[in-house]
């Protein structure tokens, strides 16, 4: 009995000692995955000298904000969105080749994809995916190697330069880019930059996310037009980012809304064959949406996205049955001018900035907050830095642009360079 007995514990304490090897053995290979990470990130760079050289990034403050071409789609009649965008272009410097758009009456019924329901999807629908469509096919037949495409009702910040410089920064992070150039900037792997939508999420088990806190230019939740956005469990292990003034910049699972978006040449070319030679059965950007999840059939795009997005809609004071030319408002009903989810719109400033302000009003100028002014000086504005969150097994690494040093190391062990910062937050226990 006694030799029972002894077995038994000796097995139980053989049992917890592999338990604990394999926990503590999986958690430093994590930790070392970490530290290698950042070590190829730091390589080769001086203590003065940015990982992300802002030499890389300089092509974003180009008249196409770091793409070779920028489009925008609109109907010809809709003279009144033509002239908005063309002045607010104007104003932030952005040359924009203008896509005529489609009306889905004049498509013929055969030259619609398979699944195409007309009793179901609107003829407006079928005129939006053909628009999109033809800039892909614009994009194809002249070989462009990045294109940004936006809605004639699009909108952004005044710091838009600002706001996808950070954005690339994000975003590069998160590819683990470290070959990109002026030629660029975006990094070299992705397909879809969901820049400009009304909705975005990550897939469920993602664990990465850049996120830019105290940004001026992040609407209040209570302002947004959203849904989606950072994750319950990101909330919960990061309660000092609140989601009412952080950006955060994620691999995107779902997208809606098609405001703006940038695609590379072979992007375009999988969402031609997927969304015009395959099968198309509900609205063009929720199908582009599974391609970013890569599900119910779609090749899987490479989707980055920002939350809230960077290009907004823009929404005159009226009547409603002039907002959108998919979806007819009633005309009795009126609401007041609109910029969905932008601080600092430049349509909203085009006045001020047209008559030589170096200031913009935010869309809530009667509202003080925290982390955003009434009243933005363009002269001396910098856009705040962000870092990159991973979550690794039992710890979070966050990785940020600060100057190499040491700080203490009791359950938290920090290790900063030029560029990156990281924090592990140790949790072992054995019950």
């Amino acid at each position: 009995m006694t030799a029972v007995l002894l077995n038994s514990k000796v097995t139980k304490v053989l049992i917890a000692a592999f338990c604990i090897f394999f926990l503590l053995r999986a958690f430093l290979s994590q930790r070392d995955h970490a530290s290698e990470l950042l070590t190829r990130w730091h390589r080769g760079s001086s203590s003065r000298r940015r990982v992300v050289d802002d030499r890389s990034l300089a092509s974003i403050r180009n008249e196409t904000l770091g793409f070779e071409k920028t489009f925008a789609i609109g109907l010809k009649e809709r003279t009144d969105r033509h002239d908005y965008l063309a002045l607010a272009a104007s104003i932030s410097g952005i040359r924009v080749e203008w896509l005529d758009g489609a009306r889905g009456e004049t498509i013929l019924e055969k030259a619609l994809p398979e699944g195409f329901n007309t009793t179901i999807l609107k003829p407006a629908a079928a005129g939006c995916w053909r628009a999109h469509m033809n800039a892909l096919v614009k994009i194809v037949e002249n070989r462009i190697s990045t294109a940004l495409i936006m809605e004639d009702d699009a909108d952004w910040d005044v710091s838009i330069r600002s706001q996808l410089m950070e954005f690339a920064r994000g975003a590069r992070a998160l590819q683990r880019t470290e070959d990109a150039n002026e030629n660029t900037p975006y990094g070299t792997d992705w397909d879809l930059l969901w820049i400009g939508g009304c909705a975005s999420a990550p897939d469920p088990d993602e664990k990465e996310f850049y996120v830019i806190p105290n940004d001026p230019t992040v609407s209040a939740v209570r302002h947004r037009a959203t849904w989606g956005g950072p994750l319950e469990e990101w909330k919960e292990k990061y309660p000092n980012l609140p989601e009412d003034s952080s950006r955060f910049i994620y691999r995107a699972g779902m997208g809606c809304c098609l405001y703006g978006y940038a695609v590379t040449y072979d992007a375009a070319r999988k969402m031609l064959a997927s969304l015009a030679l395959d099968y198309l059965d509900e609205p063009v950007d929720n199908a582009l949406s599974h391609m970013c999840a890569g599900d119910r059939g779609r090749p899987k795009l490479r989707c980055i996205a920002p939350f809230p997005n960077i290009i907004g809609m823009y929404r005159a004071a009226g009547s409603a049955q002039r907002d959108s030319d998919i979806d007819y408002g009633a005309p009795e009903v009126r609401h007041g001018v609109e910029a969905w989810n932008l601080v600092y719109s430049v349509r909203m400033n085009i006045q001020r900035l047209l008559g030589g302000a170096q200031t913009a009003v935010s869309q809530w100028k009667d509202e003080e907050t925290p982390w955003s002014s009434a009243e933005l000086n363009l002269t001396d504005f910098v856009y705040p830095e962000g870092y990159l969150c991973i979550y690794l097994f039992t710890e979070y690494v966050i990785i940020n642009t600060s100057q190499y040093t040491n700080a203490n190391t009791n359950n938290e062990q920090r290790i900063m360079n030029d560029e990156y910062k990281l924090c592990l937050s140790v949790c072992l226990f054995v019950s």
